[in-house]
């Protein structure tokens, strides 16, 4: 098995790197390499094994941790679920495109046509192109990722817990739609299965692109509550239901791993592992946790300016530039 080694999170900079490929003279130019971003929802910073997690395992992501690198003094551009997507998609600061927040059912903006992502970026060197999850960045059709680079979606155009179940202000909330492409295939989807959903199509992508440059975009829906897990992970943990979730998440990497590894990818594809901010400490058990596991670091839960965001990206076979552990990639 290749030895990953774990890098910074990526930047608009380090996409455009990769997009191109390395500019480093070579006999061959070299293959231009495939982007994963796995992008979980209100996941803290403590919530992983290797950031000293207890009560659940963690072994997929503990993997990337332990064979390369961690970005620890990583910062989103916003501690909130739009504006934390916005930035890492563009590149820009969220407030400077108008993304603010978290956009609701009844949001009238989104994303702009003029603003360029990541899926148009890597689009323009003939990558093929996909995001599974959640979107939250405007649900009308001209807001949708088919509209800004990719080639195909399936997931929820904003956050799970905007439907009439929520238990406070459900009245408030359409029916919460799931996409296909363009278009709503179910309302008030069983959402115990939707990591299995993203999963299942983000491997079956890779299978289908695999003999050409792919971007994999899959920003899970979990663990924002109301937290949902499958049967074959429930009970699975002692850290009751949140432990459950993070175990799922956890398998689904271990699933994308594995179909890299299956066509021979590993070498040439880069792997990210994030969250949009951090957790929802209001939820209690239902939430994770902000500890830092580094004396005089600071992590804060979601809604903080200083919210941090763990890092587990990964690039078997990058620069030795890239191997560093970097400073923040961006800071509010």
């Amino acid at each position: 098995m290749s030895t990953y080694r774990i890098l910074p999170r990526v930047t608009l900079a380090i996409l455009a790197w990769a997009a191109v490929g390395s500019q480093t003279v070579a006999a061959e130019p070299p293959a231009r390499p495939n982007v994963v971003i796995v992008f979980c929802d209100d996941l803290g910073y403590g919530d992983l094994g290797c950031y000293g997690a207890t009560g659940y395992a963690t072994p997929n992501l503990d993997r990337l941790a332990t064979e390369g690198l961690r970005s620890t003094r990583f910062y989103v551009t916003q501690a909130v679920c739009s504006a934390s997507r916005a930035g890492i998609l563009t590149g820009c600061y969220p407030n400077r495109i108008g993304i603010k927040g978290a956009l609701g059912p009844q949001a009238q903006i989104g994303i702009a046509d003029g603003e360029m992502t990541l899926g148009e970026l890597v689009k323009q060197q003939g990558y093929a192109t996909a995001a599974f999850g959640k979107w939250h960045l405007g649900h009308h059709p001209q807001f949708l990722p088919t509209r800004h680079g990719f080639d195909e979606y399936f997931g929820l155009p904003y956050s799970n817990d905007m439907w009439p179940k929520h238990p406070e202000v459900g009245g408030n909330f359409p029916d919460l739609p799931l996409i296909d492409g363009e278009q709503i295939v179910e309302l008030n989807p069983d959402q115990t299965q939707l990591t299995t959903l993203y999963t299942e199509r983000a491997v079956r992508f890779i299978d289908e692109h695999h003999a050409e440059p792919f971007f994999l975009y899959l920003p899970h829906s979990m663990p924002h509550v109301p937290l949902f897990v499958s049967e074959k992970h429930r009970g699975s943990t002692t850290r009751g239901l949140f432990g459950d979730v993070i175990a799922e998440i956890d398998w689904s990497v271990g699933q994308i791993l594995a179909a890299i590894e299956r066509h021979g990818l590993t070498d040439n594809t880069l792997v990210i592992f994030t969250s949009d901010n951090g957790p929802w400490l209001s939820y209690g058990d239902h939430c994770g946790t902000a500890r830092c596991p580094r004396p005089g670091r600071c992590a804060k839960g979601k809604g903080r300016r200083s919210t941090a965001a763990c890092g587990c990206p990964s690039w078997p076979a990058s620069p030795a530039a890239f191997r560093r552990e970097a400073n923040a990639a961006s800071r509010p």
